[in-house]
C-alpha cells in the first residue's frame, strides 16, 4: 500500500528569529513510518523541520522524506502530493501549532520596547481536508488530551472525555480511526475505530504494530 505519515512539529514565526512550536520530537511518526516500511508498504514521510528524532534509518531504507515548516507549508505539500500520488492510508501524527501570528515572519521584535502583546489566531485544521485530498485513503488522526488527570475519583470521567473527543473527531471529519493519548487518557494509547471499537496499547511499539497489522481492516 502507498502510505503517508505526517510527523513532527510545525513552526509558526513570530518574527524572523522567533517561532511558536511545541515539544513534538517526531519520534512516534518516525517509528510508525519505519514499521510500515518494514512490513512492505511504500511510505512518504512529511517531516517537520523542527523534529529532533533522527530519521536516518528511514532514509537508509529508501524512505521518501518531504520537509515542512509552517502549517501552511504542510498544507501546500499535502495538496501537491494529492495531485501526484495515489495514497491508500494517511497517518496524521504531526503536531500542528494551535495558534499563529498572521503578520509574523519578518524583522526582529526589539526587547527594548518592554512588554509585548500579540494577537494570535487559531491555525486552520488539516485533518478535515484529508479525505478531499486523498479520497481513497484510510485516514487516522490523533487526539492528545491534556486537561484533567488520572488521579482520584475524576479519573474515569477524564478518560471518558478524552475518548469522546476522539469519537467526535471520527464522526466530524469522516476519518477511519483516531489515536487518543495524553494526561486525560492516561498511560499508553487508545485506538478508536469508525466501527466504535476501542483497543488499548501499552506503548509506542505496540501501537505502531497494531496500526500496521490492522491497516486494511
Amino acid at each position: 500500500m502507498n502510505t503517508l505519515v505526517t510527523l513532527g512539529p510545525t513552526q509558526e514565526p513570530l518574527d524572523a528569529m522567533r517561532i511558536i512550536t511545541n515539544r513534538s520530537t517526531g519520534e512516534l511518526g518516525t517509528q510508525l513510518a519505519l514499521t510500515l516500511m518494514e512490513s512492505g508498504h511504500h511510505v512518504i514521510a512529511l517531516r517537520g523541520t523542527g523534529s529532533t528524532f533522527q530519521i536516518n534509518s528511514f532514509l537508509e531504507r529508501g524512505g521518501r522524506v518531504i520537509p515542512f515548516t509552517t502549517t501552511e507549508d504542510l498544507r501546500f505539500q499535502l495538496t501537491k502530493l494529492a495531485g501526484e500520488e495515489s495514497i491508500d492510508a494517511v497517518f496524521h501524527t504531526a503536531a500542528i501549532s494551535d495558534f499563529y501570528l498572521p503578520e509574523g515572519g519578518s524583522g526582529k521584535i526589539p526587547t527594548s520596547n518592554g512588554s509585548l502583546h500579540l494577537s494570535l489566531e487559531t491555525t486552520p485544521k488539516l485533518l478535515p481536508l484529508m479525505k478531499g485530498w486523498f479520497p481513497k485513503a484510510l485516514v487516522t488522526g490523533w487526539k492528545f488530551e491534556a486537561s484533567g488527570t488520572q488521579d482520584g475519583k475524576d479519573a474515569l470521567s477524564s478518560k471518558e472525555q478524552a475518548l469522546a473527543a476522539g469519537a467526535s473527531q471520527i464522526s466530524k471529519y469522516g476519518t477511519h480511526a483516531c489515536v487518543v493519548n495524553g494526561p486525560s487518557y492516561g498511560s499508553g494509547f487508545g485506538v478508536l475505530r469508525k466501527s466504535g471499537s476501542l483497543t488499548h496499547l501499552e506503548d509506542r511499539d505496540a501501537l505502531c504494530y497494531f496500526l500496521v497489522e490492522n491497516l486494511e481492516k
